[in-house]
C-alpha cells in the first residue's frame, strides 16, 4: 500500500516539473535534437584506436574516449561522480578541438558552449554531492544534461577531426588521469 502511495506522489510531482527547462541552454547553443552523422567513423575510432581500458596512446582515440566518459557520467550517473578528471577532459577537448584549425567560427562557438555547459553541470553536481547544495536547494536541471544531442555533436566533431588526421597522432598518457 505504501508503494502505491509513493508512486502516486511521484507521478503528481513529476507532472509539476517543466521538463522543457532542461533544453533551454541546448536550444540557445543551436544543437537541440542534433542527430549524429558520423556514427560509423566513431565506431571505427572506438574499435581501432581506443583500448579496452585506460587511456589511448593516440589523440584521436583519446578525445573520443573522453567524450564517451563525459556522456556516460552524465547519462548514467547524473554527474554525481564529477571530479577534476572530468573537468580536465572538458578543458582538453575544448583546447584541442578549437585550436585544430578545422572548424569555422560558428562550430567553434558551439563546441566551446557545449563543453562549458557540460563542465558547469558537472561542477554543480559536484557541489551537490559534497553537500554544498542541499536537497531543498538543488535544481535538477543543473546536475546533468542527459540527452544525446550535445554528445553526438561533439563526437561528430571528433570524427571530422579524425577524417582529416587518419594517421594516429601520438598522445602522452597522463599519470593523473584515472578515468
Amino acid at each position: 500500500m505504501n508503494n502505491t502511495k509513493e508512486l502516486e506522489n511521484f507521478t503528481i510531482n513529476d507532472d509539476k516539473i517543466d521538463w522543457s527547462k532542461q533544453y533551454e541552454v541546448v536550444e540557445k547553443i543551436g544543437v537541440r535534437g542534433y542527430l549524429q552523422i558520423h556514427f560509423e567513423e566513431c565506431k571505427y575510432i572506438w574499435r581501432k584506436m581506443v583500448p579496452e581500458s585506460g587511456q589511448a596512446d593516440n589523440l584521436q582515440g583519446e578525445i573520443l574516449r573522453m567524450i564517451v566518459k563525459l556522456r556516460n557520467e552524465a547519462i548514467n550517473n547524473g554527474n554525481i561522480n564529477w571530479d577534476d578528471n572530468f573537468e580536465w577532459f572538458c578543458n582538453f577537448l575544448k583546447e584541442n578541438l578549437v585550436s585544430c584549425g578545422l572548424f569555422d567560427e560558428e562550430k567553434i562557438i558551439k563546441i566551446k558552449m557545449i563543453l562549458d555547459y557540460i563542465k558547469d553541470n558537472g561542477n554543480y553536481a559536484r557541489k551537490y554531492a559534497n553537500g554544498e547544495i542541499t536537497d531543498n536547494q538543488v535544481d535538477i536541471f543543473k546536475l546533468a544534461y542527459t540527452d544525446d544531442d550535445i554528445y553526438d555533436y561533439l563526437e561528430d566533431a571528433i570524427a571530422e577531426y579524425y577524417l582529416t588526421n587518419t594517421i594516429p597522432i601520438p598522445y602522452e598518457i597522463k599519470d593523473f588521469i584515472y578515468r
